[in-house]
């Protein structure tokens, strides 16, 4: 007997001692800082949820403020301490994917019926880089949809539908421009804001920034012709275009000084707090053509290094569920069907918003994306102080070129 009961004895402490070491898992989690305190309420709400469904896995948070997050993850990597999961914005997927710092999902994601058809196209092609799957689309945006200040046009007899071609909205900011106020709001501060806003332009143009085979597109006719366009359309915007951003156009807006500007939906919530008559268009194109907007927003991805990457993909499984990834975000869910009730329910027009989501592309899937879009800023500056602009993309294509 008292051999039976040490032997029962033993096998009761295996079995708790395994069950405690299943409970042990604790997954690391960093993500862009939302608020002051780290998390929104929300996506604070949706970890706590999933750690209650699974009770074997701890989710241990570690938000970064952006402007340091790329750095403390690569010398996270770099130091053997990487996180498990994390977001990560859209351009940085190359660059981490190239150093083998971060997973392939392709077979994660074939396996739990995860597909491209669930996501916002270009939002599912931005996880994609040299054939493997480096990321599932968390949240998105677009730049950019072009907001209007509906009395500044009703005075000057403008219809906001001319906003959406090339033509119509030059006239619209001629129209618009004079006694103090302006008809556009164009940017070209050195900052990422400046890169998108150029970029819909000239993939509305049918242009890109590198073409298929990784070379430069810029100094080619379509985007040459979209950005002579815009140094055209810029004697219609406030002075000091070089230093501006979106930022500072923001303010001119909302004091009734600028008839249009160009943002992703995220700036819907502030202007519906103000007193202004506003409205919006999907974006610009020449007529008879389709305007592109440029995506912006943040995938998940696993670390290579992790030793739970079993756990981790069920945490991003779960982040993205329909029912889930609407709750969790401070963009766009990339889920659509998410998306879908999260617009419904979050902004205005949400049919015009869903069709640029699906139209827009991902900006370059380059490993030295952030090199080329500094050379796309100096490109973009020699623009607007009135440059040659064949001239200026020659010479950006080549500092472009040469990166490879």
């Amino acid at each position: 007997m008292r051999t039976s009961s040490l032997a029962s004895v033993a096998a009761g402490a295996m079995l708790l001692a395994g069950t405690a070491m299943a409970q042990e898992i604790t997954l690391q989690f960093w993500d862009n800082q939302q608020t002051e305190s780290g998390l929104s309420q929300f996506q604070q709400e949706a970890v706590d949820r999933f750690m209650a469904e699974n009770p074997d896995i701890k989710v241990e948070v570690t938000t970064i403020p952006y402007p340091e997050y790329q750095q403390r993850l690569l010398t996270a990597v770099q130091g053997g301490n990487a996180p498990d999961v994390a977001t990560l914005d859209q351009i940085w997927v190359g660059a981490f994917a190239q150093a083998g710092a971060v997973a392939n999902l392709a077979g994660m994601a074939d396996a739990a019926g995860i597909s491209r058809d669930r996501f916002f196209p270009g939002a599912w092609d931005s996880a994609n880089f040299n054939d493997g799957l480096y990321g599932i689309p968390f949240n998105v945006d677009v730049w950019q949809f072009s907001f209007y200040n509906q009395d500044l046009l009703d005075e000057a007899g403008v219809d906001p539908q001319s906003l959406t071609t090339f033509e119509g909205l030059r006239a619209a900011a001629e129209a618009l421009t004079g006694d103090g106020r302006f008809g556009v709001g164009l940017f070209s501060h050195r900052g990422e804001d400046t890169v998108v806003v150029v970029n819909s332009f000239i993939f509305s143009n049918g242009g890109a920034v590198l073409d298929d085979s990784g070379a430069c597109a810029l100094n080619r006719a379509p985007a040459v012709e979209a950005m002579t366009y815009l140094q055209d359309l810029a004697q219609f915007a406030p002075e000091g275009i070089l230093n501006a951003s979106s930022g500072s156009m923001r303010e001119l807006f909302l004091n009734g000084s600028l008839a249009v500007e160009f943002w992703p939906a995220l700036e819907q919530p502030t202007l519906q707090k103000s007193d202004i008559n506003w409205g919006f268009v999907n974006g610009t194109a020449p007529e008879g053509m389709t305007p592109i907007g440029t995506f912006g927003g943040w995938n998940l991805a696993i670390f290579e290094s992790s030793e739970h990457k079993d756990a981790a993909w069920k945490f991003i499984e779960f982040m993205v569920r329909e029912d889930v990834n609407g709750d969790v975000v401070d963009l766009i869910p990339a889920n659509i069907a998410a998306a879908e009730a999260f617009l419904a329910e979050n902004r205005e027009g949400p049919e015009r918003i869903l069709e640029q989501l699906n139209n827009a592309k991902p900006r370059p899937l380059s490993a030295r994306y952030l090199e080329v879009a500094d050379i796309q800023l100096d490109l973009y500056q020699s623009v607007f102080s009135g440059e040659d602009v064949q001239a200026s993309a020659d010479t950006a294509c080549e500092a472009i070129d040469a990166l490879n």
